[in-house]
């Protein structure tokens, strides 16, 4: 894939409107990476980000993402919402945003924990009532059988079985007894909301012990509450729903029993979707993480055939 260079990034943001004085990389992979960049700008003494999206990103797609950054703000978020309209340069789409201050906490305490559940309960709320549809080629993580056609879950293991026939027999099974667990458990008539996506510690900015703002709502489509907390990672912070439970409940709506039996199994569904994102990049940038797969793998509780 090409890399980025300087002069790449003075143009686009010239494409886009702005003159910019300088630039700075926030990650040294961005240049290279099918992934998300961004690369912080100062245009008229203001700090904006410019943005480069993911290889799978369009038009559309980003659209409905700015719809919810909008919404956002609106409400009083702090949150990337774009400055510029989205442009298409090097075959990938690019837009310039808002720069949200402060940084991620480091290591949560159990109290910083809480504190981001109910944030997440928040935030929900706020996206409670906006009505946008399904976004294009984004699914609900439970549904394995959309999920697995649009990451090409088929191929991928076909490619991993040619490296190690034993992970690749692992991963089908894996695959088999997460389909199982979301038919048993009801898993896709879970009550829906927006969602972000990622809401783990990483993509949360804080100023000392204030929020600065939330950021990367890459992910964000119509999905379950419990998916939400499984993909922030609940597993290593109990503490999340607990205050996720008390934030929703002063807000009138609080995890349901079967909401709350969701997260379990969820959790299996998540590691296999790890696995099928492992799959996909893997042809594409020409290397598995075969140790990733594996410990994904392990975390399904999957025993190995």
């Amino acid at each position: 894939m090409p890399t980025i260079s300087a002069d790449d990034l003075y143009t686009v943001a010239s494409e886009l409107g702005l003159r910019i004085d300088r630039f700075e990389t926030t990650r040294a992979t961005d240049a290279d990476s099918i992934g998300n960049g961004n690369w912080l700008i100062w245009h008229d003494d203001q700090i904006l980000v410019l943005r480069r999206y993911h290889v799978l990103h369009t038009e559309t797609d980003l659209a409905y993402e700015a719809a919810v950054l909008r919404h956002l703000t609106d409400l009083g978020w702090s949150v990337p919402t774009p400055v510029t309209g989205s442009i298409r340069y090097g075959e990938r789409l690019w837009a310039v945003t808002r720069f949200v201050p402060g940084k991620p906490h480091q290591e949560e305490s159990p109290e910083q924990i809480e504190e981001r559940g109910a944030l997440m309960a928040r935030l929900h709320a706020d996206l409670a009532g906006l009505e946008l549809g399904q976004r294009q080629d984004f699914f609900r993580g439970a549904d394995l059988e959309a999920m697995g056609a649009f990451q090409d879950w088929d191929p991928g293991l076909a490619a991993l079985r040619e490296l190690s026939p034993e992970l690749a027999d692992w991963a089908a099974l894996a695959m088999l007894e997460a389909k199982s667990a979301v038919a048993e458990g009801n898993l896709l008539d879970l009550p829906q909301t927006i969602v972000h996506g990622d809401f783990g510690s990483w993509n949360l900015h804080f100023e000392g012990d204030r929020l600065g703002g939330v950021i990367d709502f890459d992910l964000v489509h119509p999905d379950s509450r419990p998916w939400e907390l499984v993909q922030a990672r609940v597993n290593d912070g109990p503490g999340l729903i607990d205050g996720y439970q008390r934030a929703a409940a002063e807000l009138g709506n609080p995890l349901s029993e079967a909401e709350l039996a969701a997260i379990a199994p969820l959790q299996q569904v998540f590691r296999v979707n790890m696995v099928m994102a492992e799959l996909w990049s893997g042809p594409r940038t020409g290397a598995f993480n075969l140790s990733m797969i594996e410990r994904q793998l392990g975390l399904t509780g999957t025993a190995k055939p």
